[in-house]
This record gives C-alpha cells, structure tokens and sequence, in this order.
C-alpha cells in the first residue's frame, strides 16, 4: 500500500478549504445584507410609466448618477466620472436567457430625496432605489425584490475613473477585493479611487493581470435565497477618494454600514428644506408643484468640489464619451442669476456659499470668472485657459448679487465683509467703457449674453447695458446702507442716469417700435460662419449687420434691463407688444431672435432656441410693467416643462419650432427650474424686500379667474410672513349695504421675528382691472387711507401699514373688466399653436383684446365684468352661465399661415333685445 505525501493535518487542512470553497461557490451561507426599512417621502413625488430616452439624475452635493430612462446610468464622485454604462439585468432559474433591466424597466418615481425604477416581469418586480446622500462622496443603490421563482441579479459597467474635463488624462484599471466583493478603481498614483462593491455580490468578469487590457464590460452576479430576498434589501454602494485606496475603502464601508441612516439624512434635509423656506398655493396645482421642484432643483446645484471648496454648479446631463457631465462644473453668471431665486424662497446660507466661492476665485483685477471646472485645482485652470475669463456680465451681476442678498436677509456684516471684493468688481465693471460713451463693452471684456454664431460679435449689447444699470444702482445701495463711500455712491447713481439715457439713445429704433440687440464695430472681413453660409438671404442679413453700426435685432435681450425697469416706459411698453407675440413666444418659452428674422435657426445655441432662462426674464419683465397676462404665459411655460423631460427639473434649451430639448441640453439646468420660482415670487406676486430698512412690498397682479392664493414663510431679515389673500362676494356687511357686483379683496398678513426687530411697513398694492372702482379700504376693521395708480391697463390699489404680528386688509370694490383662458400644457413634439393674449385696454364705452393666434383656429376666451356687456366685434358672445360671458374667436385668415393679430372689442351697455 503506497503511503501518502499528506500528513493527517494537511488532508484536514484541505479537507476543510475545499468545504470553505464549496460553501462559497455556491453560496450556502446568505450575506449580511441591510433588512428592508420603509423609505418614507420627504414630501415631493412625482411618477409615471417610462420614458425612454428622458433623463433622470440623482445628485448630492459630492456625488451624483446620470442617465436616461431605460438606458444605462454613469456616476460621478466630484471630479472623478467612476463608471460608465451601469446596467441590471435579470435571470430566472429554469430560464435560458436574462431579461435585461432597460427592456423591462416599467416606472419611475423621483422624489427629492431618491429615485425609484420600478422592473417588472411577470415573475418578479425589482424596485431599484437610488440615492446620494446629500454630503457623502457616494451613491447608495438599494435592490428591493419580490420574486416566485430563484432570482439572480447581474449587474455590469465600464470602469472609467477619469477627472471632470480638462483634467482627465489618466490611465484606470480595475481589481476585485474578494473579501470586500468590491471592484476597486485605481490609477497609476493611486491617489484616485473608486470603489463599486455589494456584499451579494460575486465577480464573473476580471480578467487576470497577464490578459491584455479590453474595452468590456465588468459584470458581477448576485445570487441570493428568495427567503433573504423577502426581508432584506441588496446594497450596491459606488464610492470614491482623491486621497487613496485607503481613505475609499472608509468611505465604502461607512455608506455600506449606514444605509438606513443616510436614507433618512436626506428624507429629513429635503423636508426642512420645504418646511423653513417659501412655500406658495395657488389654484393651480400644476405650479404648486413646479415651485416646490423648481427649489428642489436650485438647491441640488450647491457642490462640494474636494479642491475648490462649495458653490452653486449650473446644470447636470451625461457626459457620453468625454468628461463633461453637462455644465456640472462651477459658473459665476449662473450661480448669480440663480441667487435670485434662493432669495426668493429665503435660503440665505447658499446664497452666501455661492458669492463667497465667487469671491475666492475672483481676479485680483476685480472680475468674476465665467466658468470654473471642477478639475480646476489640479491644472492651471484659471491661467492656462481662456474659459474661466470669457464673459463680461458676470462681474456687475456680482455686485447686483450682493445688493439683492443684502435686501433680503439685512446681513451688513457680510457686505462689509466683501466690500473691497465688490468695489474692485465694480472698478473692472466701469473700466470697460473705453471710448467713455457711458456703455460698458463687450469687445476685449468677453461676451454679454451671445457668445457666438449669426449674432456675434456684438460689441456693446443692451443686456449688459441693463445689467451694468443695475449694478449701479447696487452699489450705490449698498453704500449708503454700511455708511462705507458716500463719494463713490454719487457717482454710481450718476452713472446709472447717464447710462439710462445713454441706452435710449443708442438702441431705441422709433420706426419699428423695438430696442436694437447691439451696437457692433464694422468691419469687412467675413466671419467663418458667414462664409460657410449656404442661404444667399441669410448671407446678406449677415453681411448687413456685419457692416451696420447697429444690429437691428428683435431679441428677447431688453426683458433684462426692463427686470429692473430701466428703460422709458412707453417704449418698454411697445418692446413687450413683440416680446409677448407669436415671434418671440413659442408655447413653451421664449425665443432668443424674433422666428421673423432672416438669420433665425430654431436649432441654433444663440439665433433661435428656446430657454427657460429667456423665458423667466421675459415673465419678470411683463410683470414689472403691469403686462401681467404674459407675464402669466411665460411663468406657465416654464413650471409645465417640469413634467416633460427630466421628471421634476427644467431642461437648458429646446427648440425654436417644436417642444423638444435639444440633445445637448443640460436637462437638469439650475437657472431654468429658478425661472420657476423668481418669476412667481417677484413677478406675479410682487413679493420685494428691503431688509435693511424694514419694508416688504407685495403687488400681486393675479390671473383674473383666481380666486385665492397663500404664501408661507416669505422671509426677510429675522422675520418671516404668512400672507393670504381672498377674492369674494359678500354675502353679509356689517356695515351699509354695498351696491350690487361689490366683491371684497382680504389680505391676512402675521409676522413672527426677534421682539428687538421694530415693525415691518408693508405696502400691499394689488392690481384691479383697469375700470375696477376701489371704493372702502379698512385694516383691522376700521377705515383707512389708499392711494389709485392708474396705467395703461390696471389700476393699483396702495395701502401702507405696519405689520408687528397679524394684520386684516380689506378692499371694497367693484371688479371692471377682465379676460381669461385655459392654458393647456404643450406636449412634446407640438408645434406652437397656442392663443396669445398681448394686451387690453378699457375706455368708457368698450373692452379691446388684442389677441394673437393660428390662422383661421379658434379660441374661447371669458370675459368677467360688472358692467353690462353688449355685443363683441371679431367674436361671437355668448353667456357662459357663471356670470361671465364666452368669447369664441375665430382667427383670420393668413395667406401663408402661421400666426395672426386680432382685435376683440366688447362693447359696453345693455345687450340689444330681438
């Protein structure tokens, strides 16, 4: 008998590993995974079958998950892309091919806080929750799995592991820690990581070290007892490290342990987020909801870059095959522009985040980058590119920034504190007026708002105009407000007088009733884009306006200075009659040029797109000259694209002729969802404050079919208001009997504040019809001064009064003359077909409506007054039995079609019996 080579211990030593590897291979002992938790709703949500193709994104302040709806998703741990093409699939026992998650990926559900897709098969349903914890370097994704049959889960991805663009040039490679059943990406520092690990799972892919390297997916399996799938959800954790393998792995393993926790971290942040900041009911739930997404969405901007420090990034897309996830990298103009809105809802912390991260990476010249990438601290970012420095209107918008923090929150300590940073802004600012004109330049200070194609270079263009104005005027305030230069306040305000002038002067063209887009500095060599033009009209309009001193443009750019009613009333007026018409307004926005012009593309960047970011400026500057029915059509435009495209979020740009986004849009676009909120806040609601001097103003100019809206927690300062306004007939007076049609307007406002704070003088001044006549005002039950502002088209009613804790305002009057309509969302590939409502006008004896709208279509409009209506000219009325009478309006017709111009007159007087 041969004796064997083994002593006894070895064969049990063997014995004993071949068991352990048994029981491994075929997974005897279950893993420790997290037992399934309830994921309550911090509030938001919003569901609906899928959409294959609209993108979803899943963002913390340090990590985030892109992608689209049943397709694959990428994941970003800020800078580092960690993987690209995430997918699930699944496999059945008894069942020879897997199901592939995209195919079979039925629902999505996006709440602030996580979002859920939902696959769904016949023998199972796996309900895949994303989420990034709000100030984690990771993402958690949560498998819960219901199955009636042994259910394996195949999950795949592309290791990337690349810095955000310019920074990526580096090599990553890929290695599985057993122990761990985590793939850990590295690079030749070892400096970058990142980690992709479950502890279900089990690698079926990497390729050992001697393979040559090859562009395929890495795949693992995760095989699980169907009892464990009932009571337990399957992690899979994505985490990642500039600071090595080690400081990873950390963070693996303490979202990994945390689950539940973080989970619950960020239902409670997104809940105080809508509990302490602004919130507002309106009729329409449709807006309700948009406002509430719209901060979600501005809030989710806020980034933590580990070498740059917090500040507000601009948009979020997939990167495809580069390293630029969209516009996820930092923007000094956007960040600016979208402050206005954190104001609006009264979240002045970020504000404060995002203009001290502007301050630190300002040039010591004064100005204020334009873009800064979140790789910027590993490169010569800001010396070695020409992007940080390309703009010229994100240094006034700076100092316009400050003033309007300031007006809001009262904080003089922080404008102190920034005070040189913004005087060196406004040095630069003034500096670029080199000829003296009194008109800042674009040539040699970069680009205003076009930054290239058919319309460039400008060389002077009235948005920067309307926003030096401003910022003017800004630092002037806030001069005067930390007593700090008295001196430099004269100047700036006298500046601003001479601009204003100077603007008038240089951009107001009389014959065609509209302000000029640039002044341009002539010149005879063709530009790149000329010379490649095909369109022999679209060649010689570009040549005009190469060769012209001015580029007689209609844009949608003068809505900028008249934000801050800059320009001459009268003509703003007559600007808004083509900023409100069918050339500018598509359903779903505002176009940049006028879709008359010879050079328009509808594809085009800055020559014919719609952007919700136009389309906020454009609402803010109705409202601001009582135009409030486009004021409404653009707010409207914008809240409905939050239910289009990416579920909850307000895409950058979409087309100039059909309601599409384009592909290159950031689709979750920061600005955008914050042309959501300002324009309601300060347009519609007329909510505007003056913390340093204790003055709230609210002129709400409300659709004429709404009867009611509330606003909670406006803040200002260290206090904070409830107003809640009501429209309605009385049914009972306690005092004499009102004539008949009297309608009552009460506005309950309380305030709660430090007792140090003096009382807040509110001046409540709502807009009426324009023949409305404002008979009784009382507060608090007795009787009380008013002041009648008449315009072209509303009448204000003024009230002045000090709120310390609850006031009751009361309006008695008779409600003129008012039009209104349904406006129904656009969907998704329309065309623009909608009415367009540009003004109206009441005189003694009729009601005008100028309409605009398809040829030969036909609209119903209402009209509501208590004065008899007799008959309509170009309509047919008809009682609509709620005492309001039917308008229905059939359009000329157009010989070539499009959109037409017509007006509705309603006379006035007792209808004629036959």
């Amino acid at each position: 008998m041969k004796r064997s080579i083994f002593s006894p211990r070895a064969v049990v030593l063997l014995l004993l590993s071949a068991l352990m590897l048994m029981s491994e291979l075929n997974a005897q002992s279950p893993p420790s995974l997290p037992p399934k938790f309830s994921l309550p709703p911090s509030g938001l949500e919003l569901e609906r079958r899928t959409q294959a193709g609209s993108f979803f994104d899943v963002v913390g302040r340090r990590a985030a998950a892109f992608g689209y709806e049943n397709r694959a998703m990428e994941a970003w741990v800020y800078p580092l892309k960690l993987v690209d093409d995430f997918q699930l699939s699944f496999k059945l026992e008894g069942y020879p091919l897997a199901f592939e998650g995209r195919d079979i990926q039925a629902r999505i559900n996006v709440r602030p806080e996580a979002t859920t897709f939902t696959c769904s098969h016949a023998a199972f349903t796996v309900r895949e929750t994303i989420f990034a914890p709000v100030d984690e370097p990771g993402l958690v994704i949560l498998l819960d799995v219901q199955t009636v049959l042994p259910l394996q889960i195949i999950g795949s991805f592309r290791p990337a592991l690349k810095l955000m663009w310019p920074a990526g040039l580096m090599t990553g490679n890929v290695d599985y820690a057993k122990r761990e059943n985590a793939y850990y990406l590295v690079e030749e520092s070892n400096r970058y990581v990142g980690v992709i690990g479950s502890p279900a799972a089990k690698d079926i892919s990497v390729m050992p070290y001697q393979e040559e390297p090859r562009d395929v997916p890495t795949r693992f399996v995760i095989d699980v007892p169907v009892e464990t799938l009932r009571t337990s959800f399957i992690p899979i954790v994505m985490a990642g490290s500039i600071e090595g393998r080690a400081r990873a792995r950390e963070i693996y393993q303490r979202l990994l342990g945390h689950v539940q926790q973080l989970y619950e971290n960020n239902v409670a942040y997104y809940k105080k987020l809508e509990s302490e900041t602004l919130s507002v009911a309106t009729p329409d739930d449709r807006l309700n909801k948009a406002f509430a997404w719209a901060k979600v969405g501005v809030d989710k901007g806020l980034a933590t870059s580990p070498h740059l420090g917090t500040g507000l990034i601009a948009g979020f897309r997939t990167s495809g095959n580069s390293e630029r996830p969209g516009f996820a990298w930092f923007f000094g103009r956007d960040a600016l522009w979208s402050s206005f809105a954190i104001n609006s809802y009264g979240d002045f912390a970020a504000t404060r985040t995002a203009l001290e991260f502007l301050k630190k990476v300002q040039r010591a010249d004064g100005k204020i980058p334009h873009e800064i990438s979140q790789a910027a601290g590993l490169i010569n970012w800001f010396s070695d590119y020409v992007y940080p420095w390309a703009s010229a209107d994100a240094t006034p918008l700076y100092i316009i920034g400050h003033a309007d923090y300031l007006r809001w929150s009262g904080d003089r300590e922080f404008i102190k504190a920034s005070w040189d940073s913004i005087v060196k802004a406004y040095r630069f600012a003034a500096s670029t007026d080199t000829d003296g004109n009194g008109l800042i330049e674009n040539t040699r200070f970069g680009h205003g708002w076009v930054e290239g194609g058919r319309l460039y270079p400008p060389h002077e263009e009235i948005y920067q105009q309307g926003v030096w104005v401003e910022a003017l005027r800004s630092i002037a305030e806030m001069s005067e407000a930390i007593n700090a230069d008295a001196q430099l306040a004269a100047e700036a305000r006298s500046r601003a007088e001479t601009v204003q002038k100077k603007i008038e002067e240089t951009y107001w063209i009389e014959a065609q009733k509209f302000y000029a887009f640039a002044t341009n500095l002539p010149r005879s060599e063709e530009s790149d884009d000329e010379r490649d033009e095909k369109n022999p009209a679209v060649k010689t309009r570009m040549k005009e306006l190469r060769e012209s001193r001015l580029m007689d443009e209609v844009t949608v750019l003068p809505a900028v200075p008249m934000w801050w009613r800059v320009l001459d009333d009268r003509r703003a007026d007559q600007m808004l009659d083509r900023i409100g018409s069918a050339e500018i307004s598509a359903d779903w926005g505002a176009r940049i040029l006028s879709d008359q012009s010879r050079i328009y593309d509808p594809l085009s960047y800055h020559y014919g797109s719609v952007w919700p970011l136009f389309t906020g400026w454009a609402s803010m500057a109705a409202y601001k000259y009582h135009r409030a029915h486009i004021g409404y059509d653009y707010l409207m435009a914008n809240a409905l694209l939050t239910y289009d495209n990416a579920l909850g979020y307000v895409t950058e740009l979409l087309s100039g002729e059909f309601n599409q986004a384009f592909g290159r849009s950031s689709h979750h676009q920061v600005w955008s969802c914050a042309m959501v909120v300002t324009p309601l806040v300060r347009g519609m609601l007329g909510l505007e404050a003056d913390a340093v001097h204790h003055r709230l103003t609210f002129a709400p100019q409300l659709p004429a079919d709404w009867q009611n809206v509330s606003v909670k927690n406006y803040r200002m300062g260290q206090s904070s208001f409830d107003l809640t306004l009501e429209r309605f007939t009385p049914v009972t007076r306690a005092a004499k009997a009102a004539p008949p049609g009297t309608q009552l307007t009460k506005l309950t406002i309380s305030r709660t504040g430090t007792a140090s704070e003096p009382a807040t003088e509110l001046l409540f001044a709502p807009a009426f019809a324009a023949d409305a006549e404002i008979r009784r005002v009382s507060v608090n039950g007795k009787d009380a001064k008013f002041d009648v502002i008449n315009t072209a088209s509303i009448r204000l009613c003024q009230i002045r009064l000090n709120v310390s804790r609850t006031e009751t305002v009361e309006i008695e009057y008779l409600p003129g003359t008012e039009v209104f309509f349904d406006r129904p969302a656009a969907k998704v590939g329309d065309t623009s077909r909608g009415l367009k409502l540009i003004s109206t006008a009441t005189d003694a004896n009729e009601f005008r409506i100028n309409l605009e709208g398809l040829s030969e279509a036909t609209y119903e409009v209402r009209v509501r007054s208590h004065r008899p209506l007799s008959r309509a000219v170009n309509a047919e009325m008809s009682p609509a039995g709620d005492g309001t009478m039917r308008l229905r309006v059939v359009m000329p017709r157009a010989e070539r079609g499009g959109y037409v111009r017509q007006t509705i007159r309603v006379e006035f007087g007792e209808p004629s019996k036959r």
